[in-house]
């Protein structure tokens, strides 16, 4: 079972996002802020991260900086309502993949799928 962290400050986005991944058959972990979720990453297995961008104590961006300096795997959707050109230049190598706020849950669902199929593609022709 696929592991995703999700990191979202705003408590019925986290909960609606983690009931429907769960329901999809992802286990969840969850944080309401980034350096909660930079804890949680580094202490837990993760294969999916789903993170807001702005939060309190430590942003989304601030978060994956200090997890791929650490060279942490797990590839990133970053979430907002900030458009991208809106978001700090030089970050997008962060995250795989940029969605919009409000977002549908079953898109976020099947976009972690699409990704952890891609990983195991990648896995499979390396190994």
């Amino acid at each position: 079972m696929a592991r995703i962290l999700v990191v979202e400050d705003e408590a019925m986005l986290l909960m609606l996002a983690s009931i429907v991944l769960e329901d999809h058959g992802f286990e969840v972990l969850s944080a309401a802020n980034g350096r909660k979720g930079l804890e949680l990453a580094r202490r837990e297995h993760v294969d999916v991260i789903v993170t807001d961008f702005m939060m309190p104590e430590m942003d989304g961006i601030a978060m994956l900086s200090a997890l791929r300096e650490e060279g942490h795997p797990a590839p990133a959707i970053m979430t907002t309502a900030i458009p991208r050109s809106q978001l700090p230049r030089g970050d997008e190598a962060l995250f795989d993949l940029y969605m919009p706020k409000p977002y549908n849950e079953e898109i976020l669902a099947q976009s972690i799928g699409e990704m952890l199929a891609r990983n195991q593609t990648k896995g499979d022709e390396a190994g």
